[in-house]
């Protein structure tokens, strides 16, 4: 048989079981255009343009908080030193003055004095006025004689005391007109960066509205590409003349139908797998059930993502995977009982079809994906809302074989803490609160310069861009924990020495290329405990320390955390008030919102107009990072760090008429209603909080999440 007629043979096999199983109607995938694979500046390397930018003027503002609260400080002290030199002056003088008195008297009477001529000149200055109110010449003898000496000497001590306190006051008010200096100048320096800042990133906004459309495209890309090599597996299936089996005829490796033989990958046989060899090539035999799951899975692709959403038109994070995976089985509700009802796989033997959880111990499991080769996953974003192809994120915690059956052993999920929801299907919340206890820098003021920021784009990272914030010091520096948590050595090829510490709630910090570790395994560290020392160890330019912070195991900007002990944290590939008009909805009257906080505020402005017979009162919205700076600027004590505010996600409404007053029937309706709709009053904001703010609402987690 030629070569053609084999070929037309193969695919007319091939669409015989894309009709059996439904695979998407995707055209064949051609290269993405020039202008995608060309860009310049790509969504992500705007983003960390962006994130360099705000971590620049964030060190700035940092510095001149911490000034102007030490010339705040110094500024007290010495009017404190003043009042005290002053009141110091007062003592002295008076008692010059009764010292005065006494010699004056002595020297009428004819007394002869015992201090000597040059103290009674001394004390000659003040002479009382009134020598005759003493009338008793006797008594002002004896008076004279038993105090002379001891006036004297207390006069001294006051002098001595006065002139000291005139002193310190003179060095405690050159102290603080020297903090007020500095204090003016890095408040220019931060209104200078800040318009700088505000003027940057502005003019971004369409090079982000262009690379949010060529994003979309090289999603689409990746989708028909992971489309592709699929139907070239299922083409190659097809060429061996094998029909998948069922799952059950190929559970155990060493009972399989004739014909089939073991599939074994990392040097393991795979259960739930087998293999059949053909012109000495061998080819993977799925079960018949993966692959219908899998082609489900791959009809969902582009379709939106929806907070628990479960089809047809949206998807949320199970959704996709029930979806993908009804008939054969019907997960469970919540990502963290699908865990224990499905036999666990090694990590190094997942196949197509599985089902990827994603979590940790600390935080328990949020996320949840339907495996294909090549370290991907068929998984709904809320980053990207849609169902997408995406890669396996770090926080993979376990792989589970649904045609396995129920697990062998028991398998318990780690319990989820209210952390949980901040990393649902693959985005982290907007706002983070670090919520145990201080946070402080890994190095001492003063010790360091800063190094490469979070977010630079280019060849020397694994990565594509730097996961961390680099701190350029001696070797040998202290390195110091942020905040209290729980030890764990590596010794990772890129980082030499590393220090991991677990802060809880999915919260990591990472301390690489230490010169020495001064901490053991599973020690327990407080917040500025020494942890190690700045080294060069390990895949490094120079002494310097690389620290990364870690939420549900991705890497996001260190800086926010330093600067106030929370952060809020990208959605979408945006920066921080630097999301496209066009990906932002509108609420009327010039407000806009994030699209899903948008609808979710729209229903809850509904629900409340029900209740009261008038509209929800708004008077802040969705906050530009130009507008942020200038609130901060106007507002510093009151508005967040810019880069850092709610408002610039696009998830933050501040509220009028009657819901901005603790205690009112309009606060009080909201606290009662506002969840349902996803709206939450975050525990800060609320009375007794470290900022009572009534007014400011919050799209936090929807009570169907």
């Amino acid at each position: 048989m030629d070569l053609g007629k084999k070929r037309g043979m193969r695919f007319a096999a091939l669409g015989a079981l894309l009709a059996v199983f439904a695979l998407p109607a995707y055209a064949d995938p051609t290269p993405p255009p020039a202008s995608v694979t060309d860009v310049n500046r790509s969504l992500e390397q705007l983003q960390a343009e962006a994130a360099a930018i705000q971590a620049d003027l964030t060190k700035t503002t940092i510095a001149y908080t911490n000034a102007l609260k030490q010339a705040q400080t110094a500024e007290a002290a010495a009017k404190k030193a003043e009042q005290y030199a002053a009141s110091s002056k007062g003592r002295s003088d008076a008692e010059r003055r009764r010292l005065g008195l006494l010699t004056a008297q002595a020297y009428q009477m004819g007394i002869p004095t015992v201090l000597g001529a040059e103290s009674m000149l001394w004390s000659l200055a003040p002479i009382a006025e009134n020598l005759q109110e003493i009338a008793d010449r006797q008594t002002a003898i004896r008076q004279l004689g038993n105090t002379q000496v001891a006036q004297y000497q207390t006069a001294m001590a006051a002098e001595n005391a006065a002139g000291t306190a005139a002193s310190d006051a003179a060095t405690k008010r050159a102290a603080a007109d020297k903090a007020a200096a500095t204090t003016k100048t890095l408040s220019q320096e931060v209104q200078t960066k800040a318009a700088n800042a505000s003027m940057t990133m502005n003019g971004q906004l369409a090079d982000l509205a262009g690379a949010t459309q060529l994003s979309k495209q090289l999603q689409t890309t990746r989708n028909q590409q992971a489309v592709s090599r699929w139907q070239t597996y299922l083409a190659e299936l097809t060429a061996t003349g094998v029909k998948p089996p069922a799952a059950s005829t190929i559970r155990n490796p060493a009972k399989l139908p004739a014909g089939l033989k073991p599939f074994t990958t990392a040097g393991q046989s795979v259960t739930g797998a087998a293999s059949v060899v053909t012109g000495g090539r061998t080819v993977r035999v799925l079960p018949a059930e993966t692959i219908r799951a899998v082609n489900q899975a791959f009809t969902l692709l582009g379709k939106p993502y929806g907070v628990g959403a479960t089809g047809p038109d949206k998807y949320g994070c199970l959704g996709a995977a029930r979806t993908a995976w009804q008939p054969y089985t019907t997960l469970p509700n919540l990502v963290g009982k699908v865990y224990p009802n499905y036999q666990k796989v090694p990590a190094a033997t997942v196949q197509p079809g599985d089902l990827l959880v994603m979590g940790s111990k600390s935080v328990g499991l949020f996320h949840i994906g339907v495996a294909l080769d090549g370290g991907e996953m068929i998984a709904a974003d809320e980053a990207k809302g849609s169902v997408v192809v995406t890669s396996i994120p770090d926080s993979l915690y376990a792989a589970l074989r649904p045609t396995l059956g129920k697990p062998a052993t028991v398998q318990a999920a780690p319990v989820a803490t209210s952390g949980a929801y901040a990393f649902r299907c693959g985005n982290t919340a907007t706002s983070y609160d670090v919520g145990n206890g201080a946070w402080t820098w890994p190095l001492a003021e003063g010790t360091y310069e800063i190094g490469t920021a979070f977010g630079q784009a280019g060849p020397l990272w694994s990565s594509g861009f730097h996961t961390g914030q680099d701190f350029v010091a001696p070797i040998g520096t202290p390195v110091r924990a942020v905040t209290a948590g729980t030890v764990k050595v590596e010794h990772p090829a890129w980082a030499g020495n590393l220090v991991r510490i677990d802060h809880g709630n999915g919260l990591e910090t990472l301390y690489a290329h230490l010169s020495s570790v001064t901490v053991a395994d599973g020690t327990r560290v407080s917040a500025g405990q020494q942890i190690g020392a700045v080294g060069t160890e390990g895949n490094s330019t120079g002494p310097h320390l690389h620290f990364e912070v870690r939420l549900g195991g991705d890497a996001v900007n260190p800086m926010p955390f330093l600067a106030t002990g929370s952060a809020s944290l990208g959605w979408g590939g945006y920066s921080n008030g630097m999301i496209p008009a066009s990906q932002l909805c509108g609420l009327g009257n010039g407000h806009s919102l994030r699209c899903d906080a948008a609808a979710a505020y729209k229903q809850l402005a509904s629900a409340y107009q029900n209740r009261f017979g008038k509209a929800l009162c708004i008077t802040d919205s969705y906050r530009s990072y130009s507008s942020q700076v200038s609130l901060y600027g106007r507002k510093p004590s009151l508005a967040a760090l810019p880069g850092t505010s709610n408002h610039g996600w696009g998830v933050a409404v501040d509220l009028c008429g009657g819901v901005d007053h603790f205690g009112t029937a309009q606060y009080q309706w909201m606290v009662a209603n506002a969840g349902a709709f996803g709206w939450v009053h975050p525990s800060w904001a609320n009375q007794g909080g470290t900022r009572e703010e009534p007014w400011h609402w919050e799209f936090g987690r929807p009570a169907s999440a």
